[in-house]
């Protein structure tokens, strides 16, 4: 049976003073002082380059934020692009401004071998309240952090008060198809809750065209894709798929109803002074056709996100319903 283990975070930062962020993007101000902090943490000396630092293959910092690709890799993983092994699910409403007291709650997703590097997760927001975090360098301080269970459960891994992290069990996302096998479904409406940014081809094929009305093989084989390189990079191996049968099952599901709009979003890099793309789609779609299969890749989806940008919150989406062959 292929699984990937993932522990489900819900954090929950506390402004010391007004805390202001912007009304979208706020999984990109997340990651962003998340990494910061993170790295004065671990770095010896900030003015290195992790890509000629000679511990750049045994950094924390490296590992989960800034992987390379390890000296002994195969050709084949060598040519893949390394997903972080983390996802941010941000609050998605347009509030910009939390008062003292007022929690900021959101969710954080890490993916397989990045869970033994949860402690640094946990100090790294711990220090997001010393350098200050938000459009205002505002102080903030870790109140709690739990362990989201399938159901919804919570369990306490963090809290201020004790200042003790505890250990909580991670989630197996399991990804054998031949385990829906037992189940049917020949409708299926997916909710994409951030917008989501999906290209034809493989990631370093330069005609790769950005869709903006996608069908359901461009969401699988990218879903495919994503999960495979976490199971590479962070799990036990690759996934034992058969890819082309499942990408051309994927192309004979239909389109029955699309509800989904473009939004135009961006970001900006201080430290390379650019501005980055995060437009994408969001809305529903109903497909129709033989889907079970694909059912526990996507609810593996669900949790890691699918598309470009996953990081920041972007291809965040939900199976809102599917229905049984025959209903």
């Amino acid at each position: 049976m292929a699984a990937l283990r993932i522990s489900h975070l819900q954090l929950q930062l506390l402004p010391e003073e007004e805390l202001v962020l912007p009304a979208h993007n706020k999984g990109n101000t997340l990651r962003g002082g998340f990494g910061t902090a993170f790295r004065r943490l671990v770095c010896p000396d900030l003015r290195w380059e992790c890509a000629t630092c000679t511990l750049r293959f045994n950094c924390p910092y490296t590992a989960v934020f800034n992987p390379f690709v390890p000296p002994d890799a195969d050709r084949m993983t060598r040519n893949r692009n390394i997903p972080r092994p983390f996802v941010f699910k941000p609050p998605r409403t347009p509030q910009t401004r939390y008062g003292r007291g007022q929690p900021l709650v959101f969710q954080l997703v890490v993916v397989g071998r990045a869970i033994d590097y949860l402690p640094y997760f946990i100090l790294a927001f711990r220090e997001l309240g010393s350098v200050g975090f938000g459009l205002n360098r505002a102080r903030v301080r870790l109140s709690g952090v739990d362990a989201l269970g399938r159901d919804g459960s919570t369990t306490p891994v963090y809290d201020a008060a004790s200042n003790l992290v505890r250990p909580a069990a991670p989630l197996a996302l399991e990804i054998d198809i031949a385990d829906a096998a037992s189940e049917t479904a020949d409708t299926l409406i997916l909710d994409f809750l951030t917008p989501t940014t999906l290209r034809t081809g493989s990631a370093v094929d330069r005609d790769a065209v950005v869709v903006r009305r996608p069908a359901f093989h461009h969401v699988l084989k990218r879903l495919r894709d994503r999960l495979n390189a976490l199971a590479t990079f962070y799990g036990d191996g690759p996934l034992d798929l058969d890819f082309r049968a499942l990408g051309e099952a994927a192309e004979a599901v239909q389109t029955a109803e699309d509800h989904t709009r473009w939004i135009e979003r961006s970001r900006y890099s201080a430290r390379r002074n650019t501005a980055h793309d995060l437009s994408g789609f969001v809305g529903t779609i109903v497909f129709r056709g033989d889907l079970a299969r694909f059912l526990p890749l996507l609810r593996a989806g669900e949790y890691v996100h699918v598309g470009k940008n996953a990081v920041f919150g972007n291809g965040w989406f939900e199976i809102k319903e599917h229905l049984p062959g025959g209903q």
